[in-house]
């Protein structure tokens, strides 16, 4: 199977009364397995945790980042080891994860497997109040500590960051910037919660800051998934390019995420704590939408 996150193909492309075979790039999609070792040094279990379809490439993140959004783990201290699986016949698409003695595993991911798309991730399997009892903490308040500036540099270099979007048009952006807007680290995915998974995963790993200090962006609508886990890590701000649904609305609202969707370098919509980002003098910075 193709390990290159981008492959050509054959076309036929139409154009009113032309037709032309050529060839076209195209995102990869390939399924990869979450393999858990977990219990106590003389119990030891290994258990076949989830499926999600993804662009290959930065598996590991990948799959620290899920654990981590999921709450199996609350950093990479609880990790031994996130590898391939090379005992498998397909050790490009399973990855394992060894977990530390001690760490337990939330039984609610033990009683099935899950299946995570490359659309909605682990669709409907959590609920604002879950996120509550499992620990998930309201942001704290900053006021004024993003400038509208800020978010417009960070627009421009995501745009630029998207190597495997500019090519096939098929993967979403996940990117963590500073405050000022500067560029931190960056992931793509066909699927935007894979994408965000791959960028938590690679800040839990290689942090270059506090999550206190900076901010997501995400080139696709805000959903739920995102919000959520943008709330586990903690980081104060998340914005997005398309639309928010409402539960992310409500979620945002609920543990004090600044949310911003509808960004362009003009304008931008702030669906909730919209005091954490300053007014410029010079023009209007952005509309505050209220909901509810």
């Amino acid at each position: 199977m193709a390990r290159t996150p981008v492959v050509s193909t054959k076309v036929e492309r139409v154009e009113r009364q032309r037709r032309e075979r050529t060839s076209d790039l195209v995102v990869v999609e390939e399924p990869l397995q979450i393999i858990l070792e977990h219990g106590d040094a003389h119990t030891r279990t290994e258990t076949p945790l989830a499926m999600t379809m993804r662009t290959p490439g930065h598996d590991r993140d990948l799959v620290t980042g899920f654990l981590y959004a999921e709450g199996v783990i609350a950093g990479v201290g609880d990790l031994i080891s996130v590898r391939h699986c090379v005992r498998s016949d397909t050790p490009e698409n399973v990855v394992r994860a060894v977990l530390n003695e001690g760490v337990a595993v939330p039984s609610r991911l033990l009683e099935r497997n899950l299946i995570v798309t490359s659309a909605c991730g682990v669709c409907g399997a959590r609920t604002v109040e879950s996120l509550s009892k499992e620990g998930c903490e309201r942001v704290p308040i900053v006021e004024e500590s993003f400038q509208p500036a800020a978010i417009r540099n960070a627009l421009a270099s995501l745009e630029k960051s998207q190597v495997w979007f500019r090519h096939t048009g098929g993967t979403h952006g996940a990117a963590l910037f500073d405050n000022a807007g500067n560029l931190l680290q960056h992931r793509e995915d066909v699927g935007r919660h894979n994408a965000l998974d791959k960028l938590v995963g690679a800040w839990l790993r290689d942090g270059p800051l506090a999550s206190s200090d900076g901010f997501i962006v995400m080139s696709s609508r805000a959903s739920f998934e995102l919000v959520q886990k943008t709330v586990r890590a903690g980081f104060p701000m998340m914005v997005a390019i398309g639309a928010a649904s409402s539960l992310a609305v409500e979620t945002a609202q609920r543990f004090d995420l600044t949310l911003v969707g509808f960004a362009r370098e003009s304008r931008f919509n702030v669906y909730s704590n919209g005091e954490r980002i300053a007014l410029e003098a010079s023009e209007l910075a952005f509309v505050q939408v209220e909901v509810g």
